[in-house]
């Protein structure tokens, strides 16, 4: 009588490991293919695209902003780093924001940005007319 539980357990830990055995290789099957289809439709993808191009974000074509955000770039000159020319008045960047006579620029108007790079595409000014 214990031989017979001793093979009846074995038996049932072997069925147990066996089935354990095939759910694992299934399961590990479908990770193969999925990970192969993953990278065929990447590379399919990546050939397809142009290398040359590159996404932006759009600028309006009617963009402006109020006189409150053209005196707060005044206050942040020295973390933009470029000079600033509001209606053809220019801030140095190297001036003391704090000293700054910004009473000429209303705040209820709106003034259209210009940005002025150099060659290498570096800004260079800030302009608001």
């Amino acid at each position: 009588m214990i031989d017979l539980e001793n093979n009846a357990s074995e038996a049932i830990g072997h069925s147990f490991a066996v089935s354990v055995f095939i759910v694992s290789l299934t399961l590990s099957l479908y990770l193969c293919s999925s990970t192969g289809d993953t990278i065929q439709k990447t590379y399919e993808m990546n050939t397809h695209s142009d290398n040359n191009m590159y996404s932006t974000l759009k600028v309006p074509m009617n963009y402006s902003v109020s006189g409150s955000e053209v005196r707060q770039s005044l206050y942040t000159i020295r973390e933009i780093g470029v000079d600033i020319e509001v209606n053809g008045m220019i801030y140095s960047n190297s001036l003391d924001p704090t000293t700054l006579n910004v009473s000429a620029i209303d705040l209820n108007k709106k003034y259209t940005p210009t940005y002025v790079r150099d060659t290498n595409g570096v800004l260079t000014m800030l302009r608001f007319h």
